[in-house]
């Protein structure tokens, strides 16, 4: 009979420790910065996942095409906010380059009075769902027309950027800022850069990542 109890005893004990345990870890992502899941449902992830991707490349390719002395290039996750009914939804990344010595900048921040910007949903890349519940991903061209991107997994050429002001101007100013040396317009490219994408999705600013 003791022996019975002792059991039951025991039982419960890891019952309860098991319950405690998985509702600690059921609060500690609902309050992750990575579950998204009060504005973004499944499929509304899956769309931006690609679509930032797309864009990723997009930018990646740019800068490999078009900039010489660049050793590699990291992208932050997806970053949102709003969409809570209280503010605009939005989606943003920023990313870093590396120089050939290994020193690191980081593009949409502040240079002395200018704050330069960041990559997002409104401009940059647009999503959505047609009336068939399909996805459709539109990135913006160097003429500032949309170009939809919705059939394909990687970069198709046709979308690839000739000419990017927002990417010049603030490399322009990294450069005279010394935060990175030896990084300049040369049709020669940086053709063995390395690409560090990112489709990690999460809640907060951008403009205070550091990877």
């Amino acid at each position: 009979m003791k022996k019975k109890f002792f059991a039951i005893c025991v039982a419960l004990i890891v019952l309860i420790s098991g319950g405690v345990y998985c509702m600690t870890k059921w609060i500690e992502h609902q309050n992750s910065p990575y579950n998204v899941s009060d504005v973004l449902d499944d499929k509304g992830v899956k769309l931006y996942k690609r679509g930032f991707r797309l864009l990723e490349e997009q930018l990646a390719t740019y800068i490999k095409e078009h900039y010489s002395g660049v050793s590699k290039i990291e992208f932050s996750p997806i970053f949102v906010q709003g969409g809570n009914g209280q503010t605009m939804f939005s989606a943003n990344i920023v990313f870093s380059v590396y120089d050939k010595n290994q020193n690191k900048a980081y593009f949409g921040g502040t240079i002395g009075d200018i704050t330069y910007p960041t990559y997002n949903n409104v401009w940059d890349v647009r999503m959505d769902f047609n009336g068939w519940d399909e996805e459709v991903i539109e990135l913006r061209t160097s003429d500032e027309k949309l170009i939809d991107v919705s059939d394909f997994q990687h970069l198709p050429p046709e979308a690839k950027l000739t000419v990017s002001n927002k990417v010049d101007e603030n490399i322009e100013a990294l450069v005279q800022d010394k935060q990175i040396e030896g990084v300049k317009k040369d049709s020669k490219g940086s053709a063995d850069l390395d690409v560090v994408y990112n489709d990690e999705i999460k809640k907060g600013d951008e403009r205070e990542w550091e990877n």
